[in-house]
């Protein structure tokens, strides 16, 4: 039985590990908590049941033992993959010119959803090109020029489509979101760049298996 908890330990260790950052509380708690209760479960067994060293030893191998094995051929998700992706930018105001090109597209650990978007080719047509990041795990986009312009905007309202479109197509292989960011972190100088809005629209090919 403790040989089968170790294992059972060691493997949700692995699998918890696998995840993608949302769930890094769940690896949190199987590390300390559980520990904690293995730790516990030794002190009691010293406090009520007497000192008995070979006990201990046969406990703490059989739970560690069965842990590394578990660590070692445990299950896991898929992890993550970048694939090659395309994308549009169309800005608000009429006098800038619309912008395409390519983009990385990099799906999650488990390829449950992408997450994250950065344009391989810059986004034209602004004072100075910009390279996109947009973090759908963390909700953060993020517009740079490699100089001194820096266009930041964190939160839900960071990856929000425009209005009457939709969040983003099935898989997250398609999706708009509507762009206004405001210049932060800036460089010493004026300022190249105040503020972005536009139309941001990306299509994504699935992750390949495995």
């Amino acid at each position: 039985m403790l040989l089968l908890s170790g294992i059972a330990w060691g493997a949700a260790l692995r699998f918890a590990e696998s995840l993608p950052v949302d769930f890094g509380f769940l690896l949190f708690l199987l590390q300390f908590g559980l520990g904690l209760v293995f730790v516990i479960g030794l002190i009691v067994q010293l406090l009520f049941r007497g000192f008995q060293v070979d006990r201990v030893v046969i406990v703490a191998a059989l739970v560690l033992g069965g842990g590394a094995f578990g660590l070692g051929t445990g299950p896991t998700v898929a992890p993550a993959v970048t694939v090659a992706g395309t994308y549009t930018f169309a800005p608000s105001l009429p006098a800038i010119r619309e912008s395409q090109g390519g983009l990385s597209c990099e799906w999650a650990s488990g390829r449950w959803r992408i997450g994250l978007l950065t344009t391989i080719t810059p986004i034209v047509g602004l004072p100075t090109p910009h390279i996109l990041n947009a973090n759908f795990l963390s909700r953060r986009v993020e517009l740079t020029d490699g100089v001194s312009s820096t266009l930041l905007a964190l939160g839900d309202a960071a990856i929000a489509p425009p209005p009457g479109e939709a969040a983003r197509g099935a898989g997250d292989r398609t999706g708009v979101i509507a762009l206004d960011l405001l210049q932060v972190n800036l460089a010493s100088g004026p300022s190249e760049v105040n503020e972005v809005r536009g139309t941001f629209r990306w299509t994504c090919p699935g992750p390949p298996p495995g």
